[in-house]
């Protein structure tokens, strides 16, 4: 579970100053200096104190460059928590929303860079007398009990459903390479190229493994045997991807195998180091050169 575990970000929020007169572009102001227009108004429960905000925002500079979402990355849900203490003008912001609200925010750069992400400097390419437009739309204002309980329903749908997609993906790869594999029930696929005469790990056991690790394409990402170099880790510990811990432990000693792992049993829609796209199946080519069992 540790290779999914959802952290909610700890941001803080100050009180909601007067709201002042709108200017020209239609932008209301707080006494802090806040500018803000809602572009749509909801009708759900009011940030409050100890509430978690699912959020989705994007800013820009005065130039209209897009700071946030990076380029090619799609606006997705933050989880945001209300909590009095912060300074930095977005924070003021988050908690004069309520769920369904969709506003726009001008801050000062200096605020946003300095204040709130605690820069040492405002970027270069940045004037450091503009603005910076946030898009701020609220989803869902929930507590912090609810909010995990929906975060952990969100996972699991999402890691269903990707399983179901990768388990296709494999399943069409394996019938045009025909390869007869087995599957294990958590969906991870093996085949058993040398059967090892040596004895089968348990959990706790500690196993040393030489592997090449490739992509489903056949981009390699990772090879011991180039670096010389087998892994040895504790068998069933969670010291690995779970697709790991379960397919190494299906072997004796000696043994050799490919397993071809879903990616919710590996890295997940995280990825992993820019070598390993988000959602990808992974093929192992591994062997398993020796087995020590755990001390009694």
């Amino acid at each position: 579970m540790k290779q999914f575990r959802v952290s909610l970000a700890i941001l803080s929020v100050a009180a909601l100053a007067a709201c002042g007169q709108q200017n020209e572009e239609g932008f209301e102001s707080t006494d802090s200096g806040l500018q803000y227009k809602y572009i749509k108004q909801g009708e759900g429960a009011q940030a409050e104190n100890g509430k978690i905000l699912f959020i989705n925002m994007s800013y820009k500079t005065a130039k209209d460059s897009v700071l946030f979402p990076p380029a090619g990355q799609e606006v997705s849900t933050l989880p945001i928590k209300i909590d009095s203490g912060a300074t930095g003008m977005i924070y003021e912001g988050f908690a004069m929303m309520k769920e369904g609200d969709s506003v726009e925010f001008k801050i000062p750069a200096e605020d946003v860079f300095i204040k709130t992400f605690n820069a040492p400097a405002i970027p270069d390419f940045i004037d450091s007398t503009s603005d910076i437009t946030f898009y701020v739309g609220v989803d869902k204002v929930m507590s912090e009990e609810a909010a995990q309980a929906y975060q952990m329903e969100q996972m699991l749908a999402q890691q269903s459903g990707q399983m179901k997609t990768d388990s296709a993906k494999i399943e069409e790869y394996l019938k045009s390479k025909k390869v007869d594999a087995k599957t294990t029930e958590s969906g991870v696929r093996y085949v058993v190229t040398k059967k090892g005469k040596g004895v089968q790990p348990s959990p706790g056991d500690s196993v040393t493994v030489q592997y090449t690790g490739k992509l489903l394409d056949g981009t390699q990402f990772d090879s011991s045997y180039d670096r010389k170099e087998p892994f040895t880790f504790p068998i069933g510990q969670g010291m690995v991807i779970p697709g790991w811990d379960e397919g190494i432990a299906l072997l004796n000693e000696g043994s050799k195998a490919t397993l071809y792992i879903p990616s919710p049993l590996a890295y997940g829609a995280q990825g992993a180091g820019g070598a390993i796209p988000p959602n990808s199946v992974l093929v192992f080519d591994v062997e398993l050169v020796d087995v020590k069992e755990a001390a009694q």
